[in-house]
């Protein structure tokens, strides 16, 4: 089940604003006219390093654990949650969503919850699914 973009979208849109921010840096830093298709071979460059990077550490990950006793599992999961900064704000369809507060969630993003029968699901960007799976295990 992927919730959310995986690997080659998150790809995409690194590749594609990374490109074109490069593209008229190189313009602007080398001098050189956009009509010259240049700029864009080292944007395309710039791209391609920002996007592998950004879609490695910023695409969403599905991680699944089984549990025997649902309230454990859940005091550990909001234990570790609660170490990296998230707390629980609201519930969306079966998930129970956890934010950092104020601003820094913008660069964090959310970490998605569903408990069902002696099964966990949690959705969140690969870094952050990553630092919980550590806390949790």
């Amino acid at each position: 089940m992927q919730l959310g973009p995986g690997f080659w979208a998150t790809f995409c849109y690194y590749f594609t604003g990374l490109t074109l921010i490069g593209a008229i840096l190189a313009s602007k830093a080398l001098g050189l006219s956009l009509a010259t298709g240049m700029p864009y071979r080292l944007g395309m460059v710039f791209g391609l390093l920002g996007g592998l990077v950004g879609a490695y550490f910023n695409r969403t990950a599905t991680l699944s654990l089984e549990f025997q006793n649902e309230k454990t599992f859940t005091t550990t999961l909001n234990n570790a949650l609660a170490e990296m900064g998230f707390e629980q704000k609201s519930e969306l369809d079966d998930f129970i969503v956890y934010q950092r507060p104020a601003f820094s969630h913008l660069f964090s993003g959310s970490v998605f919850v569903q408990i069902e029968k002696g099964v966990a699901t949690i959705v969140s960007r690969s870094t952050n699914i990553k630092r919980l799976h550590k806390k949790i295990q």
